[in-house]
């Protein structure tokens, strides 16, 4: 007997995972370029599904199920587009667009209800029943929300940075090891494009020197904007534990453990990459 041949779409901004599972066995990986259905062109969404189907084995080329998870795949608009570009390719198989949040849903709760959120360059939350998002806290981007995100890190390590509030050491590392001085500093910010990705792409120097006072006072002050803001959103009462999803969930995962703590906040399950999660929820729900 033939095995049921599916495909998982691990989409983001860096990267695009694809998964393809024979009943519950993982029979074949692929690792593109990244999609976001804000930002990608039709064009550079159909050159990575064009990289996968040329990756594909022969026996794998008709798959009976195809399920996308995306940023930005929250709006109907950009899951049609991405429906589009499936369909041209698979028109046999059928098919599902869920949005990154609902993936994160679907990885650390599967059919259980939970508090969930994402920590990656950006950052989201929801409250889901098992089944839909039933309640989500508003998505205000990085110039006025994404707390605890490696863009809030971010923001706040070059604030402290250009205002001489790190030690002299901490400095000199900063405008060596990126380059920097307050004069382009500014330019990056306000004359180039994706300032949200260049202040996330501080997180791993955060990281390295976490045990540093001023950097941890960073990463507490960080972590617990988004404990006010975006877990404050929803009513204790409508949750046991808050699941966690991203890089950031995961590299500062002993920081976050300890505001949660201080706020009162029990946590669940916390990870990097929710495709091993992913795989073991559509086995399940064959």
């Amino acid at each position: 007997m033939e095995k049921f041949i599916q495909v998982i779409v691990d989409a983001g901004a860096t990267k695009t995972a694809f998964a393809v599972l024979g009943g519950k066995d993982l029979v074949h990986e692929f690792v593109g370029t990244g999609i976001n259905a804000n930002y990608s062109t039709d064009e550079q969404i159909n050159k990575v599904f064009d990289h996968f189907v040329d990756s594909l084995p022969k026996a794998y080329h008709k798959p009976e199920k195809i399920t996308y998870y995306g940023a930005g795949c929250a709006s109907e608009q950009n899951a049609m587009r991405i429906a589009a570009v499936i369909a041209s390719r698979f028109p046999k198989a059928t098919f599902s667009i869920y949005s990154d949040l609902m993936e994160a849903c679907h990885a650390l709760c599967g059919n259980n209800s939970g508090l969930v959120a994402i920590l990656g360059t950006g950052s989201s939350s929801c409250l889901y029943d098992g089944n839909i998002i039933v309640k989500r806290a508003p998505s205000l981007g990085y110039l006025i929300g994404d707390e605890g995100s490696g863009t809030h890190l971010g923001k706040k390590l070059i604030t402290s940075y250009m205002m001489g509030k790190l030690p002299m050491f901490l400095l000199d590392e900063i405008e060596k090891d990126f380059d920097l001085t307050p004069e382009k500093v500014i330019q990056r910010i306000y004359r180039k494009a994706s300032p949200n990705k260049f202040f996330a792409s501080f997180s791993p120097f955060i990281e390295k020197y976490l045990k540093e006072p001023a950097v941890k006072k960073i990463c507490k002050d960080s972590f617990g904007e988004f404990f006010d803001n975006q877990v404050g959103y929803y009513d204790k009462d409508s949750y046991n534990q808050l699941h966690l999803m991203g890089s950031i969930s995961f590299h500062f995962k002993d920081v976050i453990a300890e505001v949660a703590e201080e706020k009162g906040i029990p946590l669940g399950t916390i990870i990097g990459s929710p495709m091993s999660l992913l795989k073991a929820y559509h086995t399940e729900n064959l």
